[in-house]
């Protein structure tokens, strides 16, 4: 009996042990199976994270480009070609293109540059935007790379004017971006940045051929669609919806699609025919425009500040501004003798008198001298040898003619001076110099009035000036949407100054302290609202500019009229006020407190 016991007793204990090292082991496997799960969705939630860092990130330097970009034949707002697939042999180099996809092909090469088939999707060209991306895999099979879509109207601005007014018309349709149900979000998009995320069921991203591998892959082996079927529950729009595809029509969404689950009513479960990893951001043209405006204020403000404190200007006075009726074609516009409100002059007026009308052999030597100058600025914004060539030879004639009866001049005279540097132009280099003895010789033509001897006559001498007003390939497209008031006191005159009558800005937009030192108002004319189409130019100029109660920025635009002293601009996250007000106002006063 005792030998039984001991060995029943033996057994409990060996099942009891066996019990616990299976217990062991599940305890060990549930806990392996659960640390493999968490590190599945650490590691989920760190390229999520991963991602909409990059998302914000490319965002604010592609923004960033769109408003910065400072060369002078850039227009602000125009962005970069994405990276497509269309050297031999194709690459995704980091490198912008001769152009967009095609709509007409199928695989939308070769790019083009114009016309109503431009799609521009394609990888972002992050060398070109200097991202700090460090050998990036070509192939990009975790879908990290950005990509990147733009409207054509962000590249095309040769086709109309890349101004405000595109918010009103445009020659290219915006970018649609929809919700995952394919409701439209906004139908007015100007650019949209795209993280593909890991290749999905049907994608493929073998390596290129230089690599060893058969290709890279397209747009529609990184970026998804989404399916919104039939029985979508309102509100809803179905269809398939590619980002992948050249129909300009975008879709977001989340990883994860919810259905009825039909063996069990009333519960939902993930629907297995989803498939969806693009995260994207976009931004609308009616977010750009106003920044781009904003710039194009500052750049104003910065020529008015800084023609103001050359140095001979020893009363930091401004000069007069163009009657909102001056139709004269660009660079010819002149500043008006006392008119204190207008448009920003090609040519600053600082006429203390009206004087007269210039002679018809001075007229003919004028347009001579004109002609120099938009040959020039032809060449400053486009180096062709075709332009160099139409340069030289408007030089040459202009050099003759001034030699000749009845000017005579001689070789240092301004206007032979001119053409003789016009003529012998052999590249940029000659550009600088040619642009000051242009308004040197314009400026020469008699009119018989009166001037302000200390205010610089030529915007050449002033950096800021020169470059906006006579070199840059913009001022163009923006000088009929950019108005200027200067303050009694500070405009032109003899002697010294007169009594000062400081302007005055009211409104959300102006974030400056307002303690009676305006000198002049920088005002840019916003979209186009109710009751200003067509845009004209009577004046006050009520079809460009808004009037809201008793505070209006439409002044009177004519020579001897009062000087206005008020004006009115709000933020265009002031929804309310911006709806009826869109008029953008800067302050000058000599950098005090309007920095």
């Amino acid at each position: 009996m005792h030998s039984s016991r001991t060995t029943h007793t033996s057994l409990q204990r060996q099942r009891g042990a066996a019990f616990i090292v299976m217990l062991v082991i599940l305890v060990v496997g549930v806990a392996a199976f659960l640390v493999s799960a968490l590190s599945k969705v650490s590691l989920h939630t760190e390229q999520q994270r991963q991602s909409s860092d990059m998302l914000a990130q490319v965002k604010e330097i592609v923004v960033g480009y769109a408003l910065n970009n400072t060369a002078s034949s850039q227009y602000p707002g125009e962005l970069l070609y994405p990276d497509v697939l269309s050297e031999t042999p194709p690459n995704y180099d980091g490198n912008t293109e001769g152009g967009c996809l095609n709509a007409a092909q199928a695989n939308g090469l070769p790019p083009i540059s114009s016309g109503a088939n431009m799609r521009c999707l394609g990888r972002l060209p992050w060398k070109v935007f200097n991202m700090p991306i460090a050998s990036p895999s070509e192939n990009d099979p975790t879908g990290f790379m950005p990509w990147y879509a733009i409207s054509a109207n962000m590249v095309d601005t040769g086709t109309t004017p890349f101004n405000s007014e595109l918010l009103n018309s445009a020659p290219h349709p915006w970018l649609t971006v929809r919700d995952m149900k394919g409701n439209i979000l906004s139908p007015r998009v100007a650019l949209i940045i795209f993280i593909p995320g890991a290749a999905l069921p049907g994608q493929s991203r073998p390596l290129s051929t230089a690599q060893g591998g058969p290709g890279l892959g397209g747009a529609n082996q990184y970026l998804d669609s989404i399916t919104v079927p039939a029985t979508c529950a309102a509100p809803c729009v179905p269809g398939t919806y590619s980002n992948a595809d050249m129909d300009d029509d975008f879709i977001m969404g989340d990883e994860h699609r919810w259905i009825d689950d039909p063996a069990n009513p009333g519960k939902q479960i993930e629907d297995p025919t989803y498939h969806f990893n693009d995260k994207l951001l976009y931004v609308t043209i009616d977010d750009l425009m106003p920044l781009i405006e904003k710039r194009i204020a500052r750049e104003v403000k910065s020529c008015l500040d800084d023609y103001a404190v050359e140095l001979t200007n020893i009363y930091h006075r401004y000069p007069w501004a163009t009657q909102v009726s001056d139709t004269t074609a660009y660079p010819n516009r002149t500043g008006t003798y006392n008119v204190f409100f207008g448009r920003v002059s090609d040519i600053p007026g600082n006429a203390t008198s009206s004087g007269g009308t210039p002679s018809p052999s001075d007229l003919a030597l004028q347009q001579k001298i004109i002609d120099v100058q938009t040959a020039l600025i032809n060449y400053i914004n486009n180096p062709t040898f075709s332009n160099l060539g139409t340069l030289r030879n408007k030089g040459d004639t202009l050099k003759d003619f001034a030699a000749a009866s009845p000017y005579f001049q001689a070789p240092t005279d301004p206007a032979r001076a001119a053409g003789n540097t016009a003529d012998n132009c052999s590249g940029m280099s000659c550009t600088g110099t040619l642009t000051t003895q242009v308004q040197t010789a314009l400026n020469a033509i008699p009119t018989g009035a009166t001037n302000d001897n200390t205010m610089p006559s030529s915007w050449a001498g002033i950096p800021s000036c020169n470059k906006l007003i006579l070199t840059s390939a913009y001022w163009p497209d923006w000088r009929d949407l950019v108005f200027y008031q200067v303050a009694a006191g500070y405009q032109p005159q003899t002697g010294a100054s007169g009594t000062f009558t400081p302007l005055h800005i009211s409104g959300s937009g102006n974030t400056n302290v307002d303690s009676g030192t305006y000198r002049a108002t920088v005002i840019i004319a916003g979209k186009m609202l109710t009751g200003q189409s067509p845009r004209n130019q009577n004046n006050p100029p009520s079809t460009y500019l808004e009037t809201s109660g008793s505070n209006s920025n439409a002044h009177q635009s004519v020579a001897g009229a009062t000087p206005a002293t008020d004006f009115i601009t709000y933020k265009s996250s002031d929804t309310t006020n911006y709806s009826t007000v869109n008029d953008l106002v800067l302050c000058v006063d000599g950098k005090n407190n309007c920095p």
